[in-house]
C-alpha cells in the first residue's frame, strides 16, 4: 500500500480541514468552531488532529482547549497534543503544564517524560529538566534520542543560572528535645534521679527550610557559586527553637558529564532564642555521571566551629560524604554511601569520630505519587574519658524515615507531603540514649 509524503500528507489533510470546515463563517468565533464540528459529529479533538497535520497550530488551539473527551486516553491525548501546540506557538510554561499532568499519573510514559524535559527546558526550569533527562537515559533510549538528551544536559550545564526551593511543614514528636527516657542515671557509681526538664518531652514544631543558588558564567567552562539554606525547628516552647543558616561561595568547573567545585562557608545556629555556634571554613564537591545510571558524588567540608557560651566545643570539624546514585528504570533510583566526619574540640573528651552508613530508594507511581524511604546508621566514638561519668561515651544511632508526596495534588504550585520517622539512639551512658518518633505534613517547592 503506498504511502504518502510528508508534504502531500499536510496537503492533503488542510484540503479535508478546509472542506470540512469553512473557516471564513467561523474564524472570529470559537463558539462557531464548535458548532461546526457538531453539524458533523466529528470530534474537536479529530478536527485538532488535521489541523496539526495542516501546520494550522493556532487553530488546532481552539479546537483543544474545548475539548471534552470521555475516556482517559482520549484525555491524555488531548493534553499531548495541547502540549506540543503551545510548545510550536511559543507557550513552554504552558506545554509543560500539560505535559506534567499526563506524567504526574503515568510517569511510565517515557515520550512525555522527554516532552516535559523539553518544555522545562524551554521555559527556563532547568533543574527539573534535568532530572527528567537523565532518568529518561534509564530506558534505553534510540542512540539518536540519546545523543539528543545528553546535548540537553550539557546545554542546562552551561548555562545553569539560579535555583530555589521552599517547604513548610508540621512535625509532631514523641520527643522533640531527644533527652533520655531513663528517670535515674548513675555517676560514679551513685544514683540520681533526673528532673523533668532533663527527660524526654513531646513538642508539635514547625519545620522551614529554604535555598537559593546562583551560578554566573565566569568562562566557557567555569562558573560562580553562591548558595545560602536556612533551615528552622519553631516550637511554642522557644527554648526548644533550633535554627541554622549556611552560606557559599565558590567556582565551579565543568566537565562532561560532571562538575569540580569549592569555595568557602560560613554557618550560624541559633538554639532557644540565643545564639549557639560560628562556622567557617572550606568546602569542595566533585559531582560525575559515569553511565545512563550510575551518578556519583563526593562532597567534604573543613569548618572551625565556635560556640557561644561553651568554649570546651570549640574545634575543627572535617565531613566526607562519597555516594552512588543507581538509576534501576526511569521511575526508581538507589543511593547509598558511607558517612565519615572527625571533630576536635578544647576538651578532649568532646573529640569525637563518626563512621556511618546511609541508603535510600525512591519511586514514582500513578496518579502522582511519590515514594521515598531512606534508612541510615552511624556509630561515634569519643575520644578520652568523660570526668563526670568515668568512660568513653560511644554512642550508636540508627535513623529510618518515609515521605509521600502527591504531585497530582498543588495549592499555589506546592505539593503536599507527609512522613514518618523513627530514630533512636544508643549510648553506654544512658544519659544520652532517647527514642524519637515523629510525623511530617507539609509542603513543598522547587523553582
Amino acid at each position: 500500500m503506498a504511502t504518502l509524503s510528508r508534504p502531500m500528507a499536510a496537503w492533503v489533510a488542510a484540503l479535508l480541514v478546509a472542506l470540512l470546515l469553512p473557516l471564513e463563517a467561523y474564524a472570529a468565533s470559537s463558539e462557531g468552531v464548535g458548532e461546526a464540528a457538531a453539524k458533523r459529529k466529528i470530534s474537536n479533538l479529530a478536527f485538532a488532529r488535521l489541523l496539526i497535520k495542516a501546520g494550522r497550530f493556532r487553530d488546532a488551539r481552539v479546537f483543544l482547549e474545548q475539548a471534552r473527551p470521555a475516556t482517559e486516553e482520549k484525555k491524555i491525548e488531548r493534553r499531548f497534543l495541547l502540549g506540543k501546540v503551545y510548545m510550536r506557538l511559543g507557550m513552554p510554561r504552558k506545554a509543560a503544564e500539560q505535559f506534567e499532568a499526563i506524567f504526574i499519573i503515568r510517569p511510565d510514559l517515557t515520550r512525555v517524560r522527554l516532552e516535559l524535559a523539553s518544555a522545562q527546558f524551554a521555559a527556563g526550569f532547568d533543574e527539573k529538566a534535568k532530572r527528567h533527562f537523565e532518568l529518561s537515559l534509564a530506558d534505553g533510549l534510540p542512540s539518536s534520542v540519546e545523543n539528543t538528551v545528553e546535548g540537553f544536559i550539557h546545554a542546562i550545564d552551561v548555562r545553569k543560572r539560579w535555583s530555589l526551593h521552599l517547604s513548610a511543614a508540621l512535625l509532631p514528636e514523641t520527643n522533640a528535645v531527644r533527652r533520655t527516657g531513663n528517670r535515674t542515671v548513675q555517676i560514679g557509681g551513685a544514683t540520681f534521679r533526673l528532673n523533668e526538664d532533663a527527660r524526654e518531652a513531646p513538642g508539635v514544631g514547625t519545620q522551614l527550610a529554604g535555598g537559593a543558588a546562583f551560578s554566573p558564567r565566569i568562562a566557557d567552562d567555569v562558573r560562580g557559586h553562591f548558595a545560602l539554606s536556612t533551615a528552622a525547628k519553631l516550637y511554642e516552647k522557644s527554648q526548644w527553637n533550633d535554627i541554622s543558616l549556611i552560606g557559599e561561595v565558590g567556582l565551579t568547573r565543568l566537565f562532561d558529564g560532571g562538575a569540580l567545585s569549592g569555595g568557602l562557608r560560613a554557618g550560624r545556629r541559633w538554639t532557644g532564642s540565643e545564639g549557639f555556634q560560628s562556622s567557617a571554613g572550606p568546602w569542595a564537591s566533585f559531582d560525575r555521571r559515569t553511565s545512563r545510571r550510575i551518578r556519583i558524588r563526593l562532597r567534604t567540608h573543613l569548618d572551625y566551629r565556635k560556640h557561644d557560651e561553651r568554649d570546651d566545643l570549640d574545634g575543627w570539624r572535617v565531613s566526607l560524604n562519597p555516594s552512588i546514585r543507581y538509576v534501576l528504570d526511569s521511575r526508581t533510583v538507589l543511593e547509598a554511601g558511607p558517612i565519615f566526619e572527625a571533630i576536635e574540640a578544647r576538651k578532649e573528651h568532646r573529640s569525637s569520630r563518626l563512621f556511618g552508613l546511609s541508603g535510600g530508594v525512591s519511586r514514582a507511581f500513578r496518579n502522582g505519587i511519590f515514594v521515598s524511604l531512606s534508612a541510615s546508621l552511624q556509630m561515634q566514638r569519643y575520644r578520652a574519658t568523660d570526668p563526670l561519668f568515668g568512660m568513653k561515651r560511644e554512642d550508636t544511632a540508627a535513623r529510618l524515615s518515609i515521605k509521600v508526596v502527591n504531585r497530582s495534588l498543588r495549592f499555589a504550585g506546592f505539593a503536599p507531603y507527609a512522613g514518618y520517622s523513627y530514630e533512636k539512639n544508643r549510648s553506654n551512658i544512658s544519659l544520652y540514649e532517647y527514642e524519637n518518633h515523629g510525623l511530617l505534613m507539609g509542603l513543598s517547592r522547587d523553582f
